[in-house]
């Protein structure tokens, strides 16, 4: 009976450590932004509670599972969200990059246009000579 004790408390130890690593976890589902419960179970010999999990919640046990978790619900919500402002985020910085490049454009612009007007020939007005022989 202690040893069973034991066992499932280390199941449920390794279970919180893999559902707080979430997306860095080995059973984590990034199609259906779903902790891998089932898989995890099984992989640990714990068919016995599996089935008591599907019994209790129905099938198919990770989207049963986590569906009916208040928690999971407002992990998803901030989950889009974060996306959405990583979204935003990005627009803004390629903005931003495009005008940084397009102000180097014109300075660049600007210092050739410089550079060509140092370039010109200077015009010299040369006066004909003075038949008196006067300078």
């Amino acid at each position: 009976m202690g040893s069973n004790v034991r066992e499932e408390k280390t199941l449920f130890e390794a279970l919180r450590e893999e559902v707080a690593a979430w997306e860095n976890s080995a059973y984590f589902l990034p199609e259906e932004e779903l902790f891998d419960l089932e898989r995890f179970l099984k992989e640990r010999g714990a068919e016995a509670l599996c089935r008591r999990l599907e019994e209790a919640f129905g099938r198919p046990l990770n989207a049963s599972f986590w569906r009916t978790l208040l928690p999971y619900h407002k992990l998803r919500r901030v989950r889009l969200e974060i996306r959405q402002e990583e979204a935003e985020h990005d627009r803004k910085r390629a903005l931003y990059v495009e005008s940084v490049k397009e102000a180097q454009r014109a300075l660049r612009e600007l210092v050739e246009l410089m550079a060509a007007a140092e370039t010109k020939p200077v015009l010299r007005i040369v006066r004909p000579p003075d038949p008196t022989g006067n300078i």
